[in-house]
């Protein structure tokens, strides 16, 4: 405010922007600056209400929610390995790698976006050492995503490039839906031990 004054050359202008200086003041009390002002404050409010807002936090969602899925699925692969069920490990370990390449590519657009990264807490999840029953688990968490993750690939259709990014996603996603869907209904038609001998 004080540097717009002095470049321009008015010093009433610059008497006056050093009085609101001195009473506290962040922003120029003028008829044009105040306008400005109040959208400057507003910005978090109109970015987070924008579509490009909307973009950027469902992007963070879903690096903060993908980094603890892949985490989870490291966990229970090296559960499942000790167990002899070492195909079952290597699917488990091989979402995990997938899954964190999703992440890097959603953290690299939203940077691109302009969007401030941030390493958010992650809620605590269940382990499983059961693994029909981590199938049941794991194939509900994928159909509840993919919900939500739907909804955020709508919003992206006009940026091509993050577009991209979640439809390759969401596909990803959905394979894995299938394939757990498929497993469990192998277990039903061979059942339980068959499965299990089929895994190892």
């Amino acid at each position: 405010m004080i540097a717009m004054a002095e470049t321009a050359g008015n010093k009433e202008l610059l008497a006056h922007a050093k009085d609101v200086k001195a009473k506290g003041g962040k922003y120029c009390d003028c008829s044009a600056c105040t306008p400005a002002a109040a959208i400057l404050k507003m910005k978090d409010v109109i970015l987070n209400n924008s579509k490009a807002g909307k973009i950027i936090a469902g992007l963070q969602i879903i690096v903060t929610q993908l980094s603890q899925q892949a985490d989870g699925h490291v966990i229970q692969s090296r559960i499942f390995a000790a167990q002899g069920l070492s195909k079952l490990a290597a699917q488990y370990e091989e979402h995990a790698a997938e899954e964190r390449g999703y992440v890097v590519r959603c953290i690299d657009r939203i940077i691109d976006l302009g969007g401030e990264v941030k390493l958010e807490n992650k809620t605590c999840a269940p382990i499983f050492k059961d693994a029909v029953e981590y199938l049941k688990h794991d194939l509900q968490v994928s159909k509840d995503g993919l919900k939500w993750l739907a909804e955020l690939v709508k919003c992206a259709q006009a940026d091509l490039t993050t577009f991209g990014i979640l439809s390759d996603y969401y596909k990803d996603e959905e394979g894995d839906m299938y394939w757990a869907e498929q497993q469990l209904g192998l277990i039903e038609l061979i059942g339980k031990q068959n499965w299990f001998a089929k895994q190892i």
